[in-house]
């Protein structure tokens, strides 16, 4: 299948011979490439393209298009290395993906278009956007003070992302001198541990009669938001009116979005969304004691930026991310700089980012 149906939409009028690296975010929905110039440090897009996954077969069409859009306007513009991330495992330059019936293989993109390839897992391309966001421009992130009104200075080596969208990713970013590595992770599949009475309801529910074990995953995602509000009506006995009747009889992949739009006028979907963001401090309150970023912890991911007013209101989920048994320990969290990312190009200009970091490896 072509993607002859793609609009470039151009970031910049502008090229004066920056080296350009195509980066790409390969999602279930949305095939989204874009060339990204390189200078001074700074990766900016230049021209985007967006294609409906679900309308090619592969990648090429769409890369394809996206240069030729860049040739018409620039004739002498050439890529220098590509840098394409996708949802699902990555062996040997290659990513089977989760949620498409086509794959991504650097090997066979390099062979097409003649520059080197290099695939990445997609929480991995978002670990290594995160030292390019303006930590002090609201429009790319916020930040979290901590319940003293703290807001710490971030030092050191070690960054934390932990996102929920529709799985949960789990990511360190380590700054080695002037260059970054990300070392991903499959955080989110660790156990959930319950902390208190409504969590070890929570857990046992989500466990049910199935007595699997309960991965973090399972309720900090999209399909966890679910899993939360049957809880409340399972377990908590609330009465099922006409919203929430609507919520469940919508398709499961698009009752997150109706929970999240209904939280600020329906008590059981606003107590969902309360429920969510304290599991999700006292998670990301685990990693972070384990890894101890006191470069940052990075929350990203769709959900995060679509409740931000819920993380923010009463320091809520600052409040359970200090929270632990020894005093100690509460000082050390209480160091680490929170913040929320809402910069969404993200994905794009983490993967050119991440080519161009491992461009050595590849020429």
């Amino acid at each position: 299948m072509q993607a002859n149906q793609t609009k470039a939409i151009w970031h910049s009028e502008s090229w004066n011979g920056e080296p350009v690296v195509l980066a790409g975010d390969i999602g279930g929905t949305n095939s989204n490439l874009a060339l990204v110039k390189v200078a001074d440090g700074s990766f900016d897009l230049l021209v985007e393209t967006a294609t409906p996954s679900n309308e090619i077969d592969s990648i090429m069409p769409a890369i394809h298009n996206l240069l030729e859009a860049a040739t018409a306007k620039f004739p002498e513009i050439k890529v220098a290395v590509a840098g394409i991330s996708g949802a699902g495992p990555i062996s040997n330059n290659h990513c089977d993906l989760s949620n498409l019936e086509w794959n991504l293989d650097g090997t066979e993109i390099e062979m097409a278009f003649g520059f080197p390839t290099r695939i990445i897992n997609d929480f991995e391309a978002i670990s290594y956007g995160v030292p390019l966001l303006d930590l002090d421009n609201p429009e790319e992130v916020t930040h979290l003070p901590h319940t003293d009104g703290h807001d710490p200075e971030p030092i050191g080596p070690v960054s934390l992302i932990v996102g929920a969208g529709t799985g949960l990713g789990v990511g360190m970013l380590i700054k080695e001198g002037d260059r970054y590595r990300a070392l991903p992770s499959e955080g989110g599949h660790a156990c959930f541990a319950a902390f208190d009475l409504e969590t070890e309801e929570l857990r046992a529910h989500a466990q049910g009669s199935a007595n699997t074990i309960v991965e973090i995953e399972d309720l900090l995602s999209g399909r966890g938001l679910n899993t939360i509000l049957d809880y409340f009506i399972l377990m908590r006995g609330m009465k099922i009116d006409e919203t929430l009747q609507r919520i469940l009889d919508t398709d499961a992949l698009q009752r997150p979005a109706m929970i999240s739009r209904h939280a600020e006028n329906h008590p059981v979907c606003r107590d969902v969304i309360r429920l969510f963001v304290k599991v999700y401090g006292r998670v990301a309150a685990d990693f972070s004691a384990t890894v101890l970023p006191r470069r940052g912890l990075f929350l990203a991911g769709g959900i995060v930026g679509k409740n931000e007013r819920y993380f923010l209101e009463g320091s809520q989920f600052i409040y359970f991310f200090e929270q632990n048994a020894r005093e100690q320990v509460k000082k050390v969290l209480r160091k680490i700089p929170v913040y929320i990312v809402k910069d969404y190009s993200i994905s794009l200009v983490g993967a050119a980012h991440a080519a161009w970091l491992l461009r050595e490896e590849l020429v």
